[in-house]
């Protein structure tokens, strides 16, 4: 007998950003202080400071940020909180507003590269107690699929592609899927290419399933890239299982970081996004450009998504790009929903919608679809 696939809805989004806003200026005299205290150790250690090279590493103003960056602030979270906390505050407040009983979810995909901790527990498993799912059906365990889900900031738009794929089969019913991250853990106050740019915040979307003519996606319609060749590009040194931290002195300099170099992103991945990745997506989907009605592409670098816009717009793309308008930084694995949360009339009945994760890997995740059903949106940003 042949099992009729599902198809899959997003049945709901909702996002949360810390309240503590960090604006460019904050940012820059954070990154003066570093300067200072990283002045006095050297002198101390090799009997001079920085040198011009050096010095240049901690130099930024809101005016270069806002011109070779396009971000006005961003929001940090307080300390002690983790990705668990920003996708709790998300996820209750998705489950209230579309009215989904915790009994009623199947299944959580944590999308995230700033686990809560380390090695275990994963974040899937935090956030099923965190929102009262029950463990027990009748007595019996009750089954509840999960897992983590860390393709750098590709993780949201690949986490939604695996909830296709367990709803489609008709292994879960109901999956909350999280894109959380606290970025500004992972600062290194020593380099501006990232301490200019990251962000908090966390994200919940709930994908449901319904008959397989309402579905709003097709497994054509996913599209996935990896290339490690350009690992190097986006790293953190140290901290992994294959590089753990040894001593005092790597995680005084601040080997644990994320570290990036932002040149050669700009060389890779936009002409990849802005050319043949895109291509190759929409000659997967059978789409075209110009039957994109809105995008939402992740947020790394306001002004590096415009260079990968004004690509698409010479092959026939005049679609409406939805962004977080700078607010909140590059939040990873929380940009692409978050966007969507704050564009909610945007987002009607009939329009076909393109989402684009990329990063480090590299890789990148993209995945088109038509919304069919009318969505509940809610945006707790202050």
């Amino acid at each position: 007998m042949t099992i009729q696939p599902f198809g899959m809805r997003l049945a709901g989004i909702s996002s949360y950003a810390p309240p503590q806003v960090w604006s460019n200026e904050k940012v820059a005299a954070r990154l003066r202080l570093a300067r200072i205290q990283r002045n006095a150790q050297l002198r101390q250690e090799r009997g001079h400071g920085l040198t011009p090279d050096e010095a240049r590493e901690f130099a930024t103003s809101d005016r270069w940020v806002r011109r070779f960056i396009g971000f006005g602030e961003r929001r940090f979270s307080a300390e002690g909180q983790g990705a668990i906390d920003l996708a709790t505050l998300a996820g209750r407040r998705l489950l209230e507003s579309t009215g989904t009983a915790p009994a009623d979810v199947d299944g959580i995909l944590f999308a995230s590269v700033t686990h809560s901790y380390l090695y275990s527990p994963p974040d899937a498993a935090l956030l099923q107690e965190a929102l009262g799912i029950p463990i027990l059906q009748g007595g019996l365990p009750r089954e509840m699929k999960g897992a983590d889900v860390s393709l750098a900031c590709s993780s949201w738009v690949a986490a939604v592609m695996l909830a296709y794929a367990l709803i489609r089969s008709g292994m879960a019913r109901r999956i909350v899927v999280v894109g959380a991250d606290r970025m500004s853990a992972t600062i290194n106050w020593r380099d501006r290419s990232f301490a200019t740019v990251l962000g908090d915040a966390g994200t919940a979307t709930l994908c449901e399933a319904v008959p397989a003519e309402e579905d709003w996606f097709a497994p054509e319609r996913f599209w996935s890239w990896l290339d490690g060749r350009h690992a190097e590009i986006i790293q953190t040194p140290m901290g992994g299982s294959r590089a753990p931290l040894r001593s005092a002195e790597d995680f005084k300099e601040g080997r644990h970081l994320l570290a990036m170099d932002g040149r050669a992103v700009k060389e890779v991945l936009v002409p990849f996004i802005g050319g043949p990745g895109i291509a190759a997506a929409l000659g997967k989907a059978g789409w075209k450009l110009d039957q994109l009605d809105l995008v939402a592409l992740h947020e790394a670098n306001l002004m590096l998504n415009e260079m990968i816009i004004a690509e698409w717009k010479k092959g026939g793309f005049r679609g409406q790009v939805l962004t977080a308008g700078g607010r909140f930084g590059n939040t990873t694995s929380a940009s692409v929903p978050l966007a969507l949360s704050l564009n909610a009339d945007a987002l009607t009945v009939g329009r076909r919608f393109g989402l684009f994760g990329f990063g480090g890997g590299l890789s990148a995740s993209i995945a088109f679809g038509i919304v069919r059903h009318p969505m509940v949106i809610t945006a707790d940003v202050g």
